[in-house]
């Protein structure tokens, strides 16, 4: 019998094994003692608990054992004798249906829990045994590695989480991270990263970019419209999560919006074959396969093969978007308490862009012209171009030292060299050469060739330890990180670009990048951090603090200028929660970030870091008889020492920003039933400058929508004629907000509501019973609503997607 995986693992082996027939055998299999500490609390949490303890997958609905307590347990116990002192006075026993899988049944009134026979059991359960970086049944998660670096349950992590699953992303066939994200409360998109496609930046509570991770580490990023930031597929992911709110005690220096850490897929202990053909509007062909499974007999080598082939064009004239990436990964299971795995990502992208940065004169207002077509491309199509190569390599080694203590070590380094070439919108309208007339029909352009090398390495050292004192249950973690960050960057630039016609272009115009430009910026981060997360009886109590050093190095080849900057920084963060026996959770919590700056102000003095803290106060819901997760939350953030401009001294900058950014966020997940799924989200949020050298102070901050709703429902018929047959519907609104906000030119964008749909087919439950094959169809923007999502500024606005059709065909075997 080959050696048993670690705890995590095991808990993804548990929910991929498929239900059969049950002996009683599977109940001898699961006897090796194991290390329990789970306090007197509702039986629905100590359950989940007890699952996660022993790598068991534990089926039942929340409505059995709604109102009854589960007992305090405390120490090493065979897991049959573990559940049956944890059941007792319940009136339930249990029943194994596989070698890792149970399930609760009622007892005779006065009977003691016990081990009753195998059974054999069917449909789905409200239950499972998730693990925070494995897949999930549904919508729904119910854990997250995001919020603590610990494979925590969501109900007791004291910020707000927000998890988009794999079944979400395929479910609404998300293309990009950036469209994952689309129905998450709380973010804002639009805008250039959003048009151009070749980068997420979304803004997080008001805050932008939110900085994304890969499994927990940092992602290189070279700053905005500059390019030089990688772009991972969503196919390659498991899950994608956001934290929401200052994130600096776990992982450095940060915006004090959020994170978006994205959650690789990893091997798989069942074998997984799935190969997706899809094509659709503007001429899309799309490939994927995803093959996972053991290399060897034993289960000691598990491996996982990815990959996607992406050839597609745009609304925009001329634009496309070509792509190639391939992502193994190996896990080593050298014995069980140890688990290796190696991940890696190779990624080559070959596109033409458009940003199309348009005036705010032609797309939100009209003009004797008319208005701007969404179609219009103003760069030239022999000029531009965008390539990218990417590529991440790493590992994660986790090993567990005895029942007490886990030792983990997650390190990557990651690559990026891009190049984008294109003429993009200038800041004035010449003559119409026609008419003669200055209409505004005619705008100049800004050529750019820019060039970037970005390199990251990164490495966190983590030791986690369980344990009692006294009454208090301690997670403890205590973490060593370092992160190295390197960018190159060279800019050729046409400042006089020719002229386009925005309402009749005519190509051919060529451009002479002159006027160089280099960097070569360096920054360095090592941080000291520790965090307990404490739990007596129904209280749960999280502290956290770190020290870290950090030293940006920045060098202008051309000039010569040099700058080092070092600073040191404490953040803390707590938070306190409180769980209901009905599945309600209130918290309150305080979080603090810090970013610093590059640069010297006109006297030559380096900038200090911005700082942000947030408090937050909100409560988690998991209801009881549906599979759900619902959170409520309302937060305050301050960000401090914000650069702008010094009018004074012009091309100077200055500290004297501050924001503060209030509001409210609600989502509720639901797996109904298992045909019914439903998501809904709101958001309402106020950005507002409160200090400022320029004008703006008291202003609400351009480009954040007041208030965000959304909504999918989706349902599957398992009922012949119908069976197999799935749909979904999806709506989206966004409130007017403000394009700029400056005076005078200050301006607001409409409000928008858009509308999507999926239709899905599962050729395996229909009457045709062809096994493994699906087929699925998703419908963006269905009425081809002609909206402005995003501006800038007067002249810096983006339209929304257009109607866009996209169609795959999905075999399993």
């Amino acid at each position: 019998m080959h050696d048993q995986p670690t705890r995590s693992l095991r808990r993804a082996i548990a929910f991929a094994t498929l239900l059969g027939c049950a002996s009683p055998l599977y109940a001898l299999a699961a006897e090796q003692p194991a290390r329990f500490d789970i306090p007197a609390q509702p039986l629905d949490g100590a359950l989940t608990r007890f699952a996660d303890q022993a790598g068991l997958r534990i089926l039942f609905t929340s409505d059995d054992v709604a109102g009854l307590d589960g007992n305090a347990l405390n120490g090493d116990y065979p897991p049959s004798q573990a559940l049956q002192r944890l059941l007792q006075g319940s009136g339930y026993g249990f029943q194994f249906v596989d070698e890792k899988t149970l399930t609760l049944r009622k007892l005779a009134q006065g009977s003691e829990p016990v081990e009753l026979d195998a059974t054999r059991v069917t449909g789905r359960a409200a239950h499972y045994a998730e693990s925070a970086y494995g897949p999930v049944d549904g919508i729904v998660a119910r854990r997250s590695g995001t919020g603590t670096k610990t494979d925590a349950a969501l109900s007791e992590i004291p910020q707000t989480i927000n998890v988009i699953t794999r079944d979400e992303i395929t479910l609404r066939g998300a293309k990009s991270v950036t469209e994952a994200l689309r129905y998450t409360p709380g973010m804002t998109f639009g805008g250039f990263s959003d048009r151009v496609k070749i980068f997420d930046e979304p803004t997080s509570r008001g805050f932008s970019p939110a900085p994304l991770y890969l499994d927990g580490l940092h992602l290189p990023y070279g700053g905005g419209s500059t390019g030089g930031a990688l772009q991972i597929d969503p196919y390659l992911l498991e899950r994608i999560e956001v934290l929401k709110g200052p994130a600096s005690v776990l992982y450095g220096q940060n915006q004090p919006g959020g994170i978006v850490n994205m959650a690789s897929k990893r091997p798989t202990a069942t074998p997984l074959r799935e190969i997706v053909i899809g094509g659709g509007s503007w001429d899309r062909k799309y490939g994927a396969f995803d093959f996972g499974g053991p290399l060897d007999e034993q289960g000691r080598f598990l491996y996982r093969l990815t990959g996607v082939v992406n050839d597609s064009g745009s609304q925009i004239d001329y634009a496309d978007q070509n792509r190639m990436t391939l992502a193994p990964s190996l896990t080593w299971l050298p014995n069980d308490r140890t688990t290796l795995t190696l991940f890696a990502q190779y990624q080559k992208d070959r596109d033409t862009p458009e940003a199309q940065g348009l005036p705010a004169y032609g797309t939100v207002f009209s003009t004797t012209n008319g208005r701007i077509s969404r179609s219009l491309y103003i760069g030239e199509p022999d000029l531009n171009a965008y390539d990218r190569e990417q590529f991440v390599v790493g590992y994660e080694v986790v090993h567990e030292l005895n029942n007490i203590w886990t030792l983990k070590q997650n390190a990557r380094y990651a690559y990026v060299d891009d190049r984008y070439v294109a003429p993009l919108h200038g800041y004035s309208f010449p003559t119409n050469p026609v008419t003669g007339l200055n209409d505004r029909s005619y705008q100049t352009r800004f050529g750019v060739d820019w060039s970037q090398t970005n390199k990251v390495f990164g490495i966190d050292n983590i030791a986690q330890a369980k344990f009692k004192t006294g009454e208090l249950d301690h997670t403890l973690l205590l973490g060593v990180d370092y992160y190295h960050f390197n960018s190159k960057f060279l800019g050729l630039y046409d400042r006089s670009g020719p002229a386009i016609d925005l309402y009749n272009p005519v190509y051919g115009s060529t451009f002479s990048f002159t006027s160089p430009y280099r960097w070569d910026n360096t920054i360095r981060q090592t941080g000291l951090y520790v965090q307990d997360q404490l739990r007596w009886n129904h209280w749960i109590l999280t502290l956290g603090g770190r020290y870290d050093f950090a030293e940006t190095d920045n060098k202008v080849p051309l000039s010569g200028t040099h700058a080092n900057i070092e600073d040191e920084k404490l953040t803390v963060r707590a938070g306190l929660a409180y769980q209901f026996g009905n599945g309600m959770t209130p918290y309150l919590s305080y979080a603090e970030s810090f970013l610093p700056q590059t640069g010297t102000n006109v006297a030559g003095s380096p900038f200090e870091p911005t700082a942000g803290e947030q408090y937050e106060v909100g409560v988690k819901y998991e209801p009881r008889g549906i599979d759900g997760f619902i959170q409520l939350s309302m937060y305050q953030i301050d960000q401090l020492n914000m650069l702008t401009d010094d009018l004074a001294n012009p091309g100077f900058s200055t500290q004297s920003g501050a924001v503060r950014s209030r509001g409210v966020e609600l989502e509720g997940k639901l797996n109904v039933t298992q045909n019914l799924r439903a998501l809904a989200a709101v958001s309402r949020n106020q950005s507002k400058w409160r200090s400022v050298n320029d004008g703006r102070e008291d202003r609400n901050m351009a480009k954040i929508a007041p208030l965000t709703a959304s909504t999918w429902i989706d349902y599957t018929f398992d009922a012949t004629p119908l069976a197999g047959l799935g749909a979904g519907m999806g709506v989206r609104y966004v409130r007017s907000s403000y394009g700029s906000d400056y005076q005078p030119s200050s301006f607001q964008i409409p409000s928008y509501t858009v509308y999507d749909a999926m239709l899905r087919y599962d050729l395996e439950k229909s009457p045709l019973q062809l096994k493994g094959l699906a087929v699925k169809l998703n419908l963006e923007n269905i009425a081809d609503k002609k909206y402005v999502a995003n501006c800038g500024g007067t002249l810096d606005c983006y339209y929304g997607a257009s109607r866009t059709l996209t169609a795959d065909i999905t075999y399993n075997w």
